[in-house]
């Protein structure tokens, strides 16, 4: 498959992450129950996004040509993914403190975002 496909899927899962995270969020915010279908929307929509983004970035990654060792950007990447893997248990159980963990999730997105442009080491 083509970069473009894979920059494609990548981009996609960073949109659905960030819709699971912020339904989590914003559940938890306003304080209704956190069960049922809204749980579950919230939870699959996140951990698709993290396989998508999983399967582009290492989709790209192989189209680039880099498949031995990985350079410390995409280590690095790959702790930003972690981290908000489980961000949404940290936004179901800490939820009410919102914007302080909004501005969290968001920071990692711009890490990530700024790893996989600029390359820095």
């Amino acid at each position: 498959m083509s970069l473009e496909f894979y920059k494609i899927l990548h981009i996609s899962g960073l949109i659905l992450l960030f819709f699971g995270l912020s339904s989590a969020l914003t559940v938890k915010m306003v304080g209704v129950n956190f069960t049922g279908s809204v749980k579950k929307m919230a939870f699959i929509t996140h951990g698709v996004g993290l396989l998508l983004l999983l399967v582009g970035g290492f989709g790209m990654l192989a189209r680039l040509g880099i498949t031995g060792g990985l350079p410390n950007w995409v280590l690095a990447k790959l702790g930003v993914w972690l981290l908000l893997g489980g961000a949404v248990a940290l936004a179901k159980r800490k939820g009410q403190w919102g914007t302080p963990l909004m501005v969290l999730f968001v920071a990692l997105g711009i890490l990530a975002t700024w790893l996989g442009i600029t390359k820095p080491f």
